[in-house]
C-alpha cells in the first residue's frame, strides 16, 4: 500500500498484476458512519490481486466532527467546472482529479430513515454491477434528478459510479457487515480480490428517480412516518410548501423523506417504480 497523501486520507494501492482502476469513497457525509467504519477495518489488509484501487475517507473534517458537513453538502459538488470556494467544493476537487483516473466507484453512505432499508442508486450502465449487490431496490436517473453526486460525476465521464446506501444512520454498526461485504463483492466483480464473497441472486425492485423539491419556506410540512421508496396513493397530499399542495400521481414513491429539512436543503425526492 502507498499512502499518496495520507493528510488527505487518499489511500492508493497498486497491485503487480495489471487491472482496473478503482475508487471507494466513504464519509462524503461525516456522520454516515457504516462507511467509514468498514474501509477502516478494511485498510489495513486489503491486498487488491491486480490493477489500482483509492480508498478515500471523502470529508475528513466531517467525519471527525461526527457532523453531515461542514459548509455545503459534498455530494452535489462533483461537477466539472466547479470553482466553488468552500471546504467541500475543493475537497471535491481533489476526489474529481483521483475519479477521473479511474473506471469505476463505490460510494458508501447512509440516511437518516429510521426504517428504512439498505438500496443502491446507480445508472443504466451499472446495473448488471448492482444486481450482484444485495441490496434489493435499485434507483437510477440521479445524475438528472439530483446533480452534483459522486456517482452521477462518473456516469457523466461515461463511467461506473454506484452508491450504497447502507441503512439507517442510528444502526451504523449494524450495518458496517452490509458495507464491508458490498466493497467486497465491488472488488470481485472486477478481478480485483481473491475472495469467497458471494455476489446476490435476490430479484431487485428498480425505480427512477424523477425530481427533488427543496424548501424554500418556513411553511413546510411532510406528513409524518414517511419511509424511503413508501409508495404514494394517486391523490393523496404527501407534503405542502407556502400553501401548495403536493399531490401524488399514480405509480410515485418518496425517497429520502425529510420532515425536518433545512430551507435550502432537499426537502425529499419523488420517484416512479420501473421494474
Amino acid at each position: 500500500m502507498n499512502m499518496k497523501s495520507p493528510s488527505k486520507q487518499i489511500f492508493k494501492f497498486e497491485a503487480k498484476q495489471p487491472g482496473s482502476s478503482l475508487a471507494i469513497f466513504a464519509g462524503v457525509h461525516g456522520d454516515e458512519k457504516a462507511g467509514v467504519w468498514a474501509l477502516q477495518e478494511l485498510l489495513p489488509k486489503l491486498q487488491p490481486t491486480r490493477g489500482t484501487l483509492y480508498l478515500a475517507f471523502a470529508n475528513p473534517p466531517a467525519i471527525k466532527k461526527n457532523v453531515r458537513l461542514v459548509t455545503k453538502n459534498l455530494n452535489r459538488c462533483f461537477f466539472k467546472g466547479n470553482h466553488g470556494s468552500t471546504y467541500e467544493d475543493k475537497r471535491a476537487r481533489q476526489l474529481m482529479a483521483v475519479l477521473d483516473e479511474c473506471e469505476a466507484l463505490l460510494d458508501l453512505h447512509a440516511f437518516n430513515d429510521k426504517k428504512g432499508v439498505p438500496f443502491i442508486i446507480c445508472e443504466e450502465n451499472a446495473l448488471n454491477i448492482a444486481a450482484k449487490l444485495n441490496p434489493t431496490i435499485i434507483s437510477t436517473n440521479w445524475s438528472e434528478a439530483v446533480p452534483g453526486g459522486s456517482d452521477g460525476y462518473m456516469y457523466k465521464s461515461g463511467k461506473v459510479g454506484i452508491c450504497l446506501e447502507c441503512g439507517s444512520i442510528s444502526k451504523s454498526k449494524q450495518f458496517q457487515a452490509l458495507a464491508v461485504k458490498t466493497v467486497k463483492q465491488f472488488l470481485r466483480h472486477f478481478q480485483m480480490l481473491d475472495t469467497d464473497v458471494e455476489f446476490s441472486i435476490n430479484p431487485k425492485r428498480i425505480t427512477r428517480a424523477n425530481y427533488s423539491v427543496i424548501r424554500t419556506s418556513k411553511d413546510y410540512h411532510l406528513k409524518s412516518g414517511m419511509t424511503n421508496f413508501q409508495e404514494l396513493k394517486a391523490g393523496e397530499v404527501y407534503s405542502s410548501q407556502d400553501g401548495k399542495n403536493f399531490v401524488a400521481q399514480k405509480g410515485e414513491c418518496i425517497i429520502f423523506p425529510r420532515p425536518d429539512a433545512k430551507i435550502g436543503a432537499e426537502a425529499f425526492v419523488i420517484g416512479r417504480e420501473i421494474l
